[in-house]
């Protein structure tokens, strides 16, 4: 073929240097001159036609050797699939960094990806996304993630370069309506969570970070971030997850995260639009460092402990003063899959319950905000009065400990149950409960069935829970939750949930940082919630 080519050009070549003398040469007129120059430009053109239908074959023939699969190597689901070339200069620097405008490495070869990066199909509940994951060890999770990408990158072909870096988006928008049955029948429509999380992988596989803006829909004198009782006019963005992760599942169960974070006590898991009481009376968020363990096996241990720095105290000077330790044991034993676990924190005063309640000018929280009151005096002058809601500074720390289950008998019943209690009791000056020293203690059980072989994914839930000593805090002294979750359209989940909250009995009372807290009522509220939550 390229002897053949190699002819046409020469001929042709041969046709030019010859043309002009035999033209100048003759003595024609003007006309026959002219036909001669147009036969010759049509023999060039017609040579040059085939030059280029015989390249073009030549290319086919090429391609068609060299995209023959090796017999000798085995190919994964996806090596059918062949990339094309890049186009560009051909004289990109073959040293030092190498930038391209695509990554082969993620799916979509690009550098930043959004949603459940995985590719497993969402499910009813929303739990392959990566904002969806558990608030409470989730660098657990997220190490899984990217386990989980490591290995189906090798089963593509396409092995994750030790030098590469990805970004994977992932949030949630969340809006309710719900109507209220107590002494004043209450309804709201309102934009309840917006959220966008960003976890950053690499460049080493040692190494990621997750960093997560949230969107406050409290009312901006309730947290004392804005002076606007209009709620549209707060609607601030803060950081509420920000940390990083080492460690690598492919090589060691061991790992270590550090920054801001909800730490490992409890777990507060739930299919509830509310969240669970658990979750109010213990959940804390920190800035810490935390070093666990978590086995690769179906049958694992797992265990983490954790230390930060506490806003609440009892010396005048702060420190590094809190911390705990959580260990716990998954198996799966024919259709029963199991995870049980156990934690303790040596003061439960730093949870978000306790730290805020929205409750002033009564008790807000040991970290309740000062807010001020107009008093009116004798003569009718008036003044100011800064009142602070809660106090940091405690007579002494009071530890707690958590017990955990989580029971999935086959692929639709599952069964959830959490206890968590003060070890002691707070002193009476920092938290009360009919005049003695509250002692605060938390129960949930709920069971989980998902409906099979229906045209929508659907799961009804019921649930439990009850209280003691927690009324300083806003929690009922017992809730009774049914709730209906189905996915209309992907990436969503639409729930309905009935709840009865039962008040403490009329005559108790409560305190804390020496301030009035809420007081019983014995009554119940009946609360209807409709959600609707959209993922990506």
């Amino acid at each position: 073929m390229k002897q053949q080519i190699a002819f046409l050009v020469s001929s042709i070549c041969i046709a030019n240097m010859f043309a002009t003398p035999a033209i100048a040469a003759t003595s024609t007129t003007n006309n026959q001159q002219m036909q001669k120059i147009s036969q010759l430009e049509q023999q060039i053109n017609s040579m040059q036609h085939e030059i280029s239908v015989m390249k073009k074959q030549t290319n086919n023939s090429h391609t068609k050797k060299t995209n023959q699969p090796d017999k000798n190597v085995a190919h994964s689901p996806r090596s059918n699939v062949q990339r094309e070339q890049i186009e560009g200069p051909s004289n990109l620097p073959q040293n030092g960094p190498l930038y391209l405008p695509v990554d082969f490495d993620v799916p979509g070869q690009s550098f930043v990806s959004s949603g459940p990066y995985i590719g497993i199909p969402l499910q009813f509940s929303g739990s392959n996304l990566i904002v969806n994951s558990p608030s409470v060890n989730e660098d657990i999770t997220l190490l899984n993630l990217r386990k989980n990408i490591i290995q189906r990158l090798e089963a593509y072909g396409r092995p994750e370069e030790a030098s590469g870096s990805h970004i994977l988006l992932s949030g949630t928008i969340q809006g309710q309506a719900l109507y209220t049955n107590n002494n004043n029948n209450q309804s709201d429509i309102n934009l309840t969570t917006a959220a966008l999380d960003a976890y950053v992988l690499g460049p080493s596989r040692w190494t990621s970070a997750l960093l997560e803006l949230s969107y406050d829909n409290n009312i901006g004198t309730e947290t004392g971030s804005f002076s606007s009782n209009n709620r549209t006019q707060n609607s601030r963005v803060f950081v509420n997850k920000a940390f990083i992760v080492i460690g690598d599942f492919l090589q060691s169960p061991f790992y270590a995260s550090f920054g801001q974070m909800f730490v490992p006590f409890g777990v507060f898991s739930t299919t509830m639009v509310s969240s669970p009481v658990t979750q109010v009376l213990a959940r804390v968020q920190a800035r810490a460092i935390v070093l666990g363990f978590n086995q690769q096996s179906e049958n694992h241990f797992y265990g983490s402990t954790y230390i930060f720095r506490g806003s609440s105290h009892p010396s005048s000077v702060t420190h590094v003063n809190n911390g705990g330790i959580n260990f716990g044991y998954g198996f799966k034993m024919n259709q029963v899959n199991a995870k049980v676990g156990v934690g303790a924190i040596a003061n439960i005063a730093d949870s978000q319950g306790m730290q805020f309640t929205g409750n002033q000018p009564l008790f807000a929280g040991f970290g309740g905000p000062t807010i001020s009151n107009v008093v009116t005096t004798t003569g009718a002058t008036t003044s100011i009065v800064s009142v602070n809601t809660g106090s940091e500074k405690l007579v002494h720390r009071v530890p707690a400990y958590d017990a955990n289950a989580l029971l999935g008998f086959g692929d639709n019943i599952q069964v959830i149950g959490e206890y968590i209690a003060a070890s002691t009791n707070f002193n009476p000056n920092d938290m009360s409960f009919n005049s003695h020293g509250a002692r605060p203690q938390a129960l949930t059980v709920e069971g989980i069935y998902n409906i099979p072989k229906f045209y929508y994914h659907t799961s009804v839930a019921l649930a439990y829970a009850m209280t003691k000593n927690g009324l300083a805090i806003g929690l009922p002294a017992k809730r009774y939750s049914f709730v209906v979750n189905q996915s209309w359209w992907k990436d969503t989940l639409e729930s309905l949930e009935l709840r009865r909250d039962v008040n403490y009995s009329a005559s108790s009372t409560s305190s804390g940082s020496g301030i009035a807290g809420p007081s019983g009522s014995s009554q119940g509220i009946n609360m209807i919630t409709f959600q609707l939550s959209y993922f990506f």
